[in-house]
């Protein structure tokens, strides 16, 4: 048949255990979550959780549904999973006779998502969102991980040192995939608020024409690069390093669930080396996009660039169609909200005279705005 199928090659150890609604969970009246086990077994018993909403509220008990009890390697602890009902906030779809905006988006190791949407003035918004910390956490992780092998490799199995350098391993993964998880949800966060600020721009914009009824559908299309991981060595397309550092389908699936919206894919071939003012195509080694047609000296983002085509792909049925009277507006953000060595070495030196000065001592806080006080004389007793 030519198939390949076969058993896994190790066992399972550790595996979650589900507890449904009203049967395999319960508030008990001291106000304690029980877990139950199974007829004849005793429960397992632990303190209420308190559980936060994406909007910052508490949900009750009430609201909850499956729990789920796992169990982490690397960490070595356990952890609760619960799921809840909250309002529907999707956006709108794609529906007959509803006026439609479509969102594109070009996905990337150095930049996760740069989104580009047509606004109503006739202009292109484009949002680059910026990888620095998901790949400084990688870097980071790699760094540690193989200096610990290192270290392993000259110890004896199950040694009392080996064994320490295992677990310091799987502390630093742990703790890695938890940076990793909250920058992928930091992600999507920003291309959820770019989509939903687009369709409130095209919303208020129909509703100005059509009535206050007008619903607009959005439509979020990506660029496909499924199957990179495949055939890499004979497509020359990416690396093993490469792929190992790209997340890119646990954020396809963040940003459907924030969106409520299915993403489509379309490809993206020469979507980064087509000018979108004169379909001239140019192939670029850096991050700036710079067209060698000398008539028409297109300059931008190479991402913005990809994102902007991909969007012209998707109107067009995969064809592109130049606009010579384009304007491109690129904004770029952080995934994570950061400091600069400046802004760092400015709110440490405001939070030093803030302990020197005291509660009381609110006039010399203030007086202290330019540069660190000038030390006082000091005194013979």
């Amino acid at each position: 048949m030519g198939l390949k199928a076969r058993a896994p090659w190790r066992e399972k150890k550790y595996r979650p255990l589900s507890f449904s609604a009203k049967f395999g969970w319960r508030i008990t009246p001291e106000g304690r979550l029980a877990l139950s086990l199974g007829r004849g077994r005793g429960r397992v018993v632990l303190p209420l959780p308190e559980v936060i909403s994406r909007d910052g509220q508490p949900v009750s008990p009430k609201d909850w549904g499956e729990i789920r009890l796992c169990w982490d390697r690397n960490d070595r602890s356990w952890s609760l999973h619960i799921s809840y009902t909250a309002p529907s906030k999707a956006l709108p779809g794609r529906a007959e006779g509803r006026p439609m905006v479509t969102v594109a988006i070009d996905e990337g190791v150095i930049n996760p998502m740069t989104l580009a949407a047509p606004m109503p003035d006739g202009g292109m918004k484009v949002l680059v969102v910026n990888g620095r910390q998901g790949r400084s956490a990688k870097r980071y992780r790699n760094k540690v991980v193989a200096r610990l092998t290192s270290r392993m490799s000259r110890c004896k199995n199950g040694s009392r040192k080996h064994r320490r350098l295992v677990a310091a391993k799987k502390q630093v993964e742990a703790k890695t995939e938890r940076r990793l998880h909250d920058f992928d949800h930091q992600v999507c966060a920003k291309a959820e608020q770019f989509t939903r600020e687009v369709h409130e721009t095209w919303t208020e914009h129909h509703q100005e024409i059509s009535g206050p009824a007008t619903v607009v559908g959005v439509r979020l299309v990506a660029g496909d690069v499924r199957g990179i991981e495949q055939n890499t060595n004979k497509k020359r397309r990416a690396s093993r390093s490469t792929r190992q550092q790209w997340s890119r389908g646990r954020q396809e699936d963040f940003l459907q669930y924030k969106t409520g919206l299915r993403l489509e894919h379309i490809s993206e071939a020469h979507s980064s080396q087509t000018c979108p003012r004169c379909n001239t195509r140019t192939k670029v080694r850096g991050r700036e996009y710079v067209c060698k047609n000398e008539s028409c000296g297109f300059r931008c983002h190479r991402d913005a660039v990809g994102g902007v085509n991909i969007h012209t792909l998707a109107v067009n049925d995969g064809t592109f169609v130049p606009d010579p009277d384009l304007d491109i507006e690129v904004t770029y953000r952080r995934s994570q909200t950061g400091w600069s060595s400046l802004q760092r070495s400015l709110h440490a030196y405001h939070q030093n005279v803030v302990g020197r000065a005291g509660a009381a001592c609110r006039e010399e806080r203030r007086s202290a705005q330019t540069g660190p006080p000038a030390q006082a004389p000091l005194r013979r007793v």
